[in-house]
């Protein structure tokens, strides 16, 4: 049952991105959801639920876009899995712990998409675009504590 909660949980994400978040931009920036999710499904579960929810994350937000297909994907699917590596390492109970980690994931994803948009097109990183990764990176770690207490409520911890 879970699984399901989950899965509705990508899609209300996608929703608010694309929808309300999207009109509160700043500097192209808006949070990104999805990849809370990913992060904190993968501290609370491991490397393997969080590679696996990373992909069908990123792969809803790549059918969405007019990227290339498979970016995103790959993103979410890396940072679930790294984020698995802080199982039960990491205070689950500490908002700040948890927004300074959602920030550096975000940043760090947030460079690796920039890479492999290099890689697949004719992509030039700019200024801008550090900018926008930054500001991303401050709104998904104020938004990451209360997504915490929803994942926390619907997707047990191993126990």
């Amino acid at each position: 049952m879970p699984v399901i909660y989950i899965f509705l949980s990508f899609i209300v994400s996608l929703v608010l991105e694309t929808t309300l978040f999207n009109r509160l931009s700043v500097y192209g920036a808006k949070p990104d959801f999805v990849l809370v999710l990913v992060v904190l499904i993968g501290v609370r579960k491991g490397s393997m639920s969080g590679q696996l929810y990373g992909f069908i994350g990123g792969l809803m937000q790549d059918s969405l876009s007019y990227g290339v297909l498979g970016v995103q994907a790959m993103v979410k699917t890396i940072t679930g899995f790294g984020s698995g590596f802080l199982q039960n390492k990491l205070e689950e109970n500490s908002p700040f712990l948890i927004m300074i980690l959602v920030f550096i994931v975000t940043i760090a994803s947030g460079f690796l998409g920039a890479l492999a948009r290099a890689f697949f097109t004719s992509y030039t990183f700019l200024s801008h675009e550090a900018i926008r990764i930054v500001v991303s990176a401050g709104y998904n770690s104020l938004f990451a504590p209360f997504i915490a207490l929803m994942v926390k409520k619907i997707y047990p911890a191993n126990t």
